[in-house]
């Protein structure tokens, strides 16, 4: 049976926005790791964008893993193989296939009681640095998809709970766990460190508050058809551009600059 097509809105929806707003912070990123490796204010800029895609994970409805998914990580690693580079940890897609593997049953146990949600939480926790020598971000990605799920069931899980402070508390919890490993991994200057959790509270602020299949017709008018086209394709292709350009950038870095710090 073949698989049902995806049909997207002709306005700029709140999905377009808000992936736009990732890629474009991702690519920032990416531009600092290949290119610009002492300047960690492109690397405190991407871990802004970090959340959104973990979340949407979490969020989504549909637990499927569709085969451009599986192929992409393939290929990632095939040209971490292929250009010298070492395979692990393995590239983010391989962590958003686990995490769509696990979430369901994860939150079923998170669920049940508050013990449970913070026993397993804070077991995620203790177990980031090594799962992050396995798959970017390891168990750092779940705890944002967790986030993610906790939001779209949100009042679900505050009338389970009796608590409607739950959702915002765990919140609290994935971020200062995300704030904290950065800066044992980077090591930012206060200004760095200042900027990459200023930033990224408010954008889990916004998460909080994100409502799924919002349709901007006005924005869309206003915009016009290249900035409409240009946030419409950033938002409805994100694997592909996150793909293309890690292949695009490992390949002239490597082969065209010779950066040793990507080995």
């Amino acid at each position: 049976m073949s698989a049902i097509p995806k049909v997207y809105s002709s306005n700029i929806t709140s999905y377009d926005l808000l992936k736009s707003f990732a890629v474009i912070i991702m690519v920032i990123d990416h531009l600092g790791y290949y290119f610009f490796p002492e300047e960690l204010w492109l690397r405190a800029l991407g871990r802004i964008g970090f959340p959104v895609w973990f979340y949407l994970v979490g969020h989504a409805s549909g637990r499927d893993i569709p085969v451009k998914l599986w192929g992409g990580a393939v290929i990632l690693i095939l040209l971490d193989a292929i250009t010298g580079i070492a395979i692990l940890p393995l590239n983010a897609l391989v962590t958003i296939i686990l995490i769509r593997l696990l979430i369901d049953p994860v939150m079923t146990i998170c669920l049940k009681n508050n013990a449970y949600l913070w026993l397993l939480s804070g077991s995620l926790f203790l177990l980031i640095l090594p799962t992050m020598a396995i798959t970017e971000y390891g168990t750092l990605g779940l705890l944002t998809a967790m986030f993610g799920y906790m939001v779209r069931h949100k009042d679900e899980i505050k009338k389970r709970k009796g608590n409607d402070n739950i959702v915002f508390n765990f919140m609290l919890f994935a971020y200062f766990s995300f704030i904290l490993m950065m800066q044992l991994t980077f090591n930012f200057n206060i200004y760095e460190f200042a900027f990459m959790a200023v930033g990224t509270f408010f954008v889990r602020i916004y998460l909080y508050a994100f409502f799924t299949k919002e349709n901007y017709p006005n924005l869309t008018q206003k915009c016009g058809s290249i900035i409409t086209g240009s946030l419409q394709f950033m938002g409805r292709n994100t694997l592909e551009i996150y793909v293309a350009h890690i292949i695009i950038f490992q390949l002239f870095a490597l082969y065209f600059l010779n950066l040793d710090h990507l080995f």
